[in-house]
């Protein structure tokens, strides 16, 4: 019996995309990971107009936000109605920050203390809206720095040129 061979195509890309893989301990707040701490600033000093809807006590970007009212933010909503509602006062930003809870368990330690669950989440956790609301809000060449698990970006069906990768590893 023979085994079927699986063809795959791959892809070439046509420019290549700088990488960097780093170690650093883990940490609840992403921007206090040293390594991205440092990428995250360095967009921030070429930036004229910031905005961060995850911000927690971050207040780095000019304008942030956060779920949790015992946070440092600015304001206290659901991130895509605070983009959307940025984007109805005519805010254009350079640099959008998107720094969401990664999973479920994340969202459990980062909005349960205000009464939020994982099913008030349910079926958002991959942040379509808010990616939506990003699209209304980032000027022309803006720059949206994502964290999360992936590489996926602000996703290949919007027009965002992929511009670097920080890996950053935890460990085991």
């Amino acid at each position: 019996m023979s085994a079927a061979i699986e063809q795959i195509e791959y892809v070439s890309i046509e420019r290549a995309i700088p990488m960097r893989r780093v170690w650093a301990m883990p940490n609840p707040s992403t921007f206090d990971i040293p390594p991205i701490r440092s990428l995250v600033r360095s967009y921030l000093h070429k930036s004229f107009v910031s905005v961060d809807p995850f911000a927690r006590n971050k207040r780095w970007a000019m304008h942030t936000n956060d779920l949790n009212p015992d946070t440092a933010a600015e304001h206290h909503m659901e991130a895509a109605e605070y983009l959307e509602m940025l984007a109805t006062r005519g805010i254009k930003a350079d640099l959008g920050l998107f720094d969401p809870p990664y999973s479920p368990e994340q969202i459990v330690r980062c909005y349960q203390s205000i009464g939020l669950s994982t099913k008030h989440f349910a079926g958002g956790i991959g942040w379509a809206r808010v990616r939506d609301a990003f699209d209304a809000l980032i000027t022309q060449n803006g720059i949206v720095i994502t964290c999360g698990w992936n590489t996926v970006g602000m996703g290949v069906e919007r027009s965002y040129a992929l511009e670097q990768i920080l890996l950053v590893s935890h460990g085991r």
